[in-house]
């Protein structure tokens, strides 16, 4: 037969989440008389136990006692001690020492009750425990508060009973209007249960250990405790000893620490004036204001990304503020060097600013700005600002270190809020953002949340940059489409060779008519291709072999074992994913990622390192070969400032790249499976452009009709050949310079000339007439040899000699 366990033994405790009570009693179930006898006993004692007690002092007290016989007694009425006071001051001497008397708050209660029968006049004065409503006074309701009168009564009766250590260590605290500033003060009560008894009526309830763990870990059942430990089998006398302590620094900081993991604390106008509200108590200053805003990189100081995490005393997020009027302020110390800032008065500073004249229009006089740091950055600014000239000084900024961390990580917490919502709506409209231009981006993403935070039907605005100019470049694997019709004509040469060599093998056994059919096919395929590759003729040899002869492989290979070489052989050669001879266009395709991979990774490098010369717009696109745009001028920066000499800067950088880019390629060709070669092209556009980001193709375009022609050149360039000729314009081992207008060619041969000193290009310069290109006229090109030697003067791979050189050359 199983053993069933005692119903109180339990191992595991399953506690729910919810703070349920149970308590069914209306008022508190324990009878508490009020006694002076514990406190008479305890100077009766002292005689005996301090030999320093003053024995006629005790002696006069006993006395009086005898005069006054109902002291002994249990207490209904507390007027009897107002009656018998001189004896109860006497007897209150150890309890009330008279050096604390009036600066103490102490007061003596009876059991598990509020009301004072006697206490310091600071504690009288405050009305801590006067006037009742004491669960307005402790924030709790009726309910609540019995139950931890109750339970703490259960505590006491364990201790004595059952010798049960069960402590409930959650003090009352005690909230009150102050008198003076109308702002709330926090009390803590310590009680003291010395003179405090508790007695049985009756036999004592036995209870197994077991019991009693069943009993504390279902605290919060106190009908439960009440079936098994009966109130009306014990009794309390005697009174309790109530000491506070002012906590109100403590409970507001602890008070805002919770506030501040609310995430509406400083998003809502609500939460904000919540926290206003606890500073001021923090400060004892019932008119202080709260003041709250970020620090946002400059180039982001203008635009809404900064005024929408802006809750401060000027810094709103609707103020006019420019980086001018930041820097020539008060905040400028706080913003830049993370310092506080105490202003004494505002009024007296000699040449004040935008801002602060701002602030003292606002009705401040005395300020503090802190800022808020994380981890290691300054993210924004706290500010405590006073009508009253020195309200505030240097000493408030030691409170301010226990609380300004709190409020970095709720400043935090919101920007990275933000900076989500922005994010989903950029990757939502638009696409992955150039840095250089994310600014604006960003800047659209908050108008439309302004937008839909009002409750505006919005779309997301147009990206338009205006005043632009723009340097494109290409370069090109030469011949491509003519080299990868010859790796496919290869590979599908070598499988109809294998293919026949099967079909052949077969023959010297099986002499059917049907094969000397499929070698006439297979060789009329390659007399086919070697002329020349149609666009179809792939599709149909590869359907040529898969149906006709690679099913008749499983019949030859066991039956006639002379085919199993030239089979394996087939078999071998297309164990592929794609199942065909892929030699040659292996090659081809290594060849060309070889390529391709050397100047992409040259030029990111390259153009990274450019962006210090002016920041600028960059985005490539790989095809057979690679090509990209450049874009740059003022208006693709927030606050930038743009002069004709970086736009020089930067197309002499971009020769000079392209040159270097021949040199690589050519280097390279020796560890080529197929050397191919690369040919280059610059397009030169004087004149400003407009761009407009296309949500449909997630990219950049040009816009307006005097723009498109642009857009064409780089279009159709690439076929571009020379007037009277068939020659191709780009050349293997030279850089094609295509221009419209004399002064671009007149620029572009002083970067040449310099070239030719540097030693990248070789001495001749041809210049060009192209054929008109279809919607394209008076086209001219410029044509210089890259020069190959091993070494220049310049060694580019060894720091930033190509920078270093463009901006040199540029700036002369």
């Amino acid at each position: 037969m199983r053993k069933t366990r005692d119903n109180f033994h339990e191992t595991v405790v399953s506690i729910p989440n919810r703070d349920e009570i149970k308590l069914s009693a209306e008022r508190f179930p324990f009878k508490a008389t009020l006694s002076l006898s514990p406190l008479i006993s305890y100077w009766e004692n002292k005689i005996e136990t301090d030999p320093n007690c003053n024995v006629a002092r005790v002696n006069e007290l006993a006395s009086l006692l005898r005069k006054n016989p109902e002291l002994l007694e249990p207490i209904e009425d507390v007027s009897i001690i107002e009656k018998h006071i001189d004896t109860v001051d006497i007897l209150m001497e150890d309890i009330f020492p008279s050096a604390l008397w009036e600066n103490d708050l102490r007061a003596t209660v009876r059991p598990f009750h509020f009301d004072s029968f006697y206490s310091t006049p600071r504690l009288e004065e405050l009305d801590l425990l006067g006037g009742g409503n004491y669960t307005e006074k402790l924030n709790l309701n009726l309910k609540t508060l019995m139950f931890r009168q109750t339970l703490s009564a259960y505590t006491l009766i364990l201790e004595k009973f059952y010798n049960a250590n069960f402590v409930v260590d959650e003090p009352f605290i005690f909230t009150i209007k102050d008198k003076f500033t109308k702002l709330d003060r926090h009390y803590k009560l310590s009680v003291d249960l010395k003179f405090m008894k508790v007695k049985a009526k009756g036999e004592i309830k036995k209870l197994k250990t077991q019991e009693i763990n069943f009993l504390i870990n279902r605290y919060n059942d106190l009908d439960l405790w009440m079936k098994k430990l009966p109130p009306e089998n014990f009794e309390f006398s005697g009174f309790a000893i109530y000491d506070f302590t002012d906590v109100t620094n403590e409970e507001t900081i602890s008070s805002l620490r919770y506030d501040l993991l609310d995430q509406d604390s400083v998003t809502t106008q609500e939460g904000f004036e919540d926290l206003q509200q606890k500073l001021r108590v923090l400060f004892g200053l019932p008119g202080l204001r709260l003041g709250l805003a970020s620090c946002p990189a400059q180039q982001e100081l203008d635009t809404n990304y900064a005024r929408k995490t802006w809750n401060g005393l000027v810094l709103t997020k609707t103020c006019h503020v420019k980086l001018e009027d930041l820097n020539d302020s008060i905040y400028a110390p706080v913003v830049s060097s993370g310092n506080t800032i105490v202003v004494d008065d505002l009024e007296l500073l000699e040449e004040p600013g935008i801002l602060e004249k701002d602030l003292i229009k606002t009705g401040v006089r005395n300020l503090i700005i802190a800022p808020l740091h994380y981890e290691g950055k300054t993210i924004g600014m706290l500010e405590l600002a006073s009508p009253i000239p020195g309200e505030l000084n240097a000493l408030s900024t030691i409170k301010l270190k226990e609380i300004l961390p709190l409020f970095a990580l709720a400043l935090n917490r919101m920007l990275e809020e933000l900076r989500s919502s922005i994010q989903n709506i950029i990757k939502e409209k638009y696409t992955a953002i150039h840095p250089i231009v994310e600014w604006r981006f960003t800047q659209a993403a908050i108008n439309l949340l302004d937008k839909m935070d009002r409750n505006v039907p919005a779309e997301i605005e147009p990206i338009v940059f205006r005043d632009i100019y723009p340097l494109y470049g290409v370069s090109d694997i030469r011949s491509s489409a003519s080299e990868r019709n010859k790796a496919i004509q290869g590979d599908l040469l070598d499988q109809l060779v294998l293919a026949k060599e099967v079909i052949l093998a077969a023959k010297d056994n099986l002499p059917l008519s049907i094969l000397d059919e499929l070698v006439y096919k297979i060789d009329k395929y390659s007399q086919s291709m070697v002329q020349e590759l149609s666009s179809g003729d792939e599709a149909t040899v590869l359907e040529f072999l898969r149906t006709e002869i690679e099913p008749l492989f499983n019949h030859f290979g066991p039956k006639y074992p002379s085919t199993q070489k030239a089979i394996e052989n087939y078999r071998k050669a297309t164990n592929n994913p794609n199942h065909v001879v892929y030699n040659k266009r292996r090659a081809y395709e290594e060849s060309l990622y070889l390529i391709n991979d050397t100047i992409s990774r040259f030029l990111d490098r390259e153009e990274e390192k450019a962006q210090h010369i002016f920041p600028h717009y960059f985005e490539k696109y790989k095809t057979d070969g690679l090509e990209y745009n450049i874009y740059i001028g003022a208006s693709l920066l927030n606050n930038g400032h743009f002069e004709e000499i970086y736009l020089k800067n930067m197309r002499l950088w971009q020769l000079m790249l392209t040159c270097e880019i021949a040199r690589r390629i050519h280097k390279l060709r020796a560890n080529l499976k197929l050397p191919l070669e690369i040919t280059q092209l610059i397009l030169v556009h004087s004149s400003s452009i407009s761009i407009r980001f296309r949500l449909d193709e997630k990219k950049f375009d040009v816009e307006g009709a005097d723009n498109i022609r642009y857009e064409i050149i780089k279009k159709r360039i690439d076929k571009a050949t020379l007037r009277g000729s068939e020659e191709r314009l780009t050349q293997p081992g030279k850089v094609a310079i295509v221009y419209t207008q004399p002064r671009e060619a007149q620029e572009y041969m002083r970067y040449i000339d310099f070239l030719q000193a540097e030693g990248y290009v070789e001495s001749e310069v041809e210049d060009l007439e192209l054929e008109e290109l279809q919607g394209v006229q008076g086209l001219k090109a410029l044509r210089i040899s890259v020069n190959f030697q091993e070494q220049l003067r310049h060694d580019i791979d060894a720091g930033d000699e190509l920078l270093q050189i463009a901006r040199t050359a540029a700036l002369n």
